[in-house]
């Protein structure tokens, strides 16, 4: 993905459509009840909508307290081990679609200014 700044804002539609074409489809639903499918196959301007959210957040620094809320899910890791040791199990969260979205849009725009170690 290149840059693709906008002049009235930092987010354009086409960064937030090019994110959820991107999306990972068959997760679960969150909180919220949205799955990747509900975001993906919706009207066009679901993607207008959220560039819109997505520039009011970034102007005023304000991230919902909903987009940090999650479930997780212990899973076996080993379907033969013991189900009493908790070491035999890993979590995964269920994150609510649209901060999923965000986070991607949030990668596209900064990850040129993010370091990361090998380990």
């Amino acid at each position: 993905m290149d840059n693709l700044y906008s002049p009235y804002g930092y987010v354009t539609v086409e960064m937030v459509d090019t994110c959820i074409k991107n999306l990972k489809r068959g997760n679960s639903a969150a909180l919220d009840g949205l799955t990747t499918e509900h975001i993906i196959y919706s009207h066009p301007i679901v993607a207008v909508l959220l560039t819109l959210l997505f520039n009011i957040m970034l102007i005023h620094g304000v991230v919902p307290d909903a987009f940090g809320i999650g479930i997780v899910i212990p899973l076996l890791k080993n379907v033969d081990g013991n189900k009493m040791i908790t070491d035999n199990y890993s979590g995964i969260t269920l994150s609510p679609v649209i901060s999923k979205i965000f986070e991607l849009v949030m990668l596209h725009l900064f990850s040129s200014h993010l370091e990361s170690d090998s380990l």
